[in-house]
């Protein structure tokens, strides 16, 4: 019968878990430009499939890329953020 994962385990794999999507985030934004093209910045705010709709057709694959860096940017962020609430639960459990 295979041990079952400690909390400390559980948790510490959570941990990597969220350092590998920080990491995987990262590097796909190094390879998309965010800055969003004068013709299509009145569709930053927009939703995605709305966004696409009022796209003109040869511009569309330029609008994918804008919102996923947008998307991904926000991946990060929350990535991190829960990264470092895992971590911080971790230390706890390593000082009780």
């Amino acid at each position: 019968m295979e041990a079952q994962p400690t909390a400390l385990e559980m948790r510490q794999a959570e941990i990597d878990a969220y350092t590998a999507n920080v990491n995987n985030y990262t590097n796909l934004l190094a390879t998309l430009d965010g800055n969003w093209d004068e013709d299509l910045a009145h569709l930053e705010n927009v939703e995605a499939q709305e966004a696409a709709k009022q796209c003109p057709l040869d511009r569309l694959e330029r609008l994918a890329a804008l919102q996923l860096h947008k998307q991904a940017s926000n991946l990060l962020r929350t990535e991190t953020v829960e990264r470092f609430k895992a971590q911080a639960i971790y230390n706890a459990m390593l000082n009780n």
